[in-house]
C-alpha cells in the first residue's frame, strides 16, 4: 500500500514539475519601461462588498482610501522605468471583515480586482492583470480550541480602527507589486 502511495505521489510531483509557466518577455519589457506615478481605484458596477455593517458606503470609501494610501506608499516609482504610468485598479470583490466577525466567526477578508497599467500621458494600455487577489485569513489559533482561538483573534485585531483594511490592503498591494516587478 505504501508503494502505491509513493508511486502516486511521485507521478503527481513529476506531472506538476513538468507544468512550467512562462511569462511573455514582451510583458516584462513593457513593465520594466514604466514607472507608476498615479494610482486610481474604482469599484466595478457589480462590486461585491461584505462585512461593512450599518454604514456600508462610508466604510467602503474609508477602506478604499486605506488601499489607495497603501498602494501609493508601496508602488509609486515601481518598477522604475522612464515612462510615466497610471495604475488603474478595478475592484470586483472588496470584503473587509468586521472585528467581531473575525473574532467570533473566523470570517476572512479578500479583494479581487483587475489591474491595468496605462501610459499616463496617452492613456494607452501597457499591461493588464485580470485576477489580482489579496486576502487576510482570519482564523488564528484554531488548532488550540475555541477559547484560545477567540483570544488570539481578539489580540490580532486590536489596534487601529482600520486594522482589517490595512492588512487586506497590504496583501493586495504585495500581489500587485509582484505582478509589476516580474522577471
Amino acid at each position: 500500500m505504501r508503494i502505491v502511495r509513493f508511486l502516486t505521489l511521485f507521478l503527481l510531483a513529476a506531472t506538476l514539475a513538468s507544468c512550467v509557466t512562462t511569462t511573455d518577455p514582451r510583458l516584462i519589457a513593457a513593465l520594466q519601461r514604466t514607472s507608476v506615478r498615479e494610482i486610481r481605484i474604482e469599484l466595478a458596477p457589480d462590486v461585491k462588498t461584505f462585512g461593512f455593517g450599518d454604514k456600508p458606503d462610508q466604510q467602503v470609501q474609508e477602506a478604499v482610501r486605506t488601499l489607495q494610501a497603501t498602494m501609493a506608499k508601496e508602488l509609486i516609482g515601481v518598477p522604475g522605468g522612464p515612462t510615466r504610468g497610471r495604475l488603474v485598479v478595478t475592484l470586483h470583490v472588496f470584503d473587509v471583515t468586521t472585528k467581531q466577525a473575525r473574532i467570533i466567526g473566523g470570517h476572512d477578508s479578500m479583494i479581487d480586482g483587475t489591474v491595468r497599467l496605462e501610459d499616463a500621458k496617452t492613456g494607452q494600455l501597457i499591461a493588464e492583470a485580470q485576477n489580482i487577489h489579496g486576502e487576510d485569513l482570519s482564523m488564528r489559533g484554531s488548532g488550540y480550541g475555541v477559547i484560545v482561538a477567540v483570544a488570539i483573534n481578539a489580540a490580532t485585531t486590536s489596534g487601529a480602527p482600520d486594522i482589517m483594511a490595512q492588512r487586506l490592503s497590504k496583501s493586495f498591494t504585495r500581489n500587485v507589486k509582484t505582478w509589476l516587478t516580474q522577471k
